[in-house]
């Protein structure tokens, strides 16, 4: 089922709100590969140095196995800090990403690549998605 480009573009957005909420500004916090809907209900695996791109791919394979793949079609994405340029955990993760979804017959509707300025798909040559996004700033509670 193809996605809606308009719709998965929202929801990147709203994804990347989240992101932006949930870090510390100025601070490395660990790269993230997400798997779900975009803003919504997603699986979240935190990096782990000792795996490698086969284990990975297992793990997606099993990930998507619990997922309804007849309701929606599942987007990855990573968050992290740092440039928004691919690096060398971001290709790692986009080889067992797309061997998980080969394992069960899935297009790969892109691998997106999120930081708190924006985001790109390494799947294609376009330019990074940009977006400003403001923190909230959070209120004192008045006794």
């Amino acid at each position: 089922m193809p996605l809606d480009p308009d719709l998965l573009h929202e929801q990147l957005r709203r994804a990347l709100i989240r992101f932006v909420g949930s870090t510390v500004p100025r601070q490395r916090s660990p790269a993230v590969l997400h798997l779900g809907t975009p803003g919504s209900a997603h699986l979240t695996f935190e990096q782990q140095p000792a795996y490698d791109s086969g284990l990975w791919a297992d793990v997606i394979e099993r990930a998507l196995d619990g997922l309804d793949l007849d309701r929606s079609t599942p987007v990855p994405w990573v968050t992290r800090t740092g440039e928004l340029s691919p690096g060398d955990h971001d290709f790692g993760w986009f080889a067992a990403v797309r061997e998980g979804f080969g394992r069960h017959g899935l297009d790969l509707p892109g691998f997106f690549v999120m930081n708190q300025h924006g985001w790109f798909d390494l799947t294609t040559d376009t330019e990074p998605t940009l977006c400003r996004v403001r923190r909230r700033k959070r209120r004192a509670l008045s006794a």
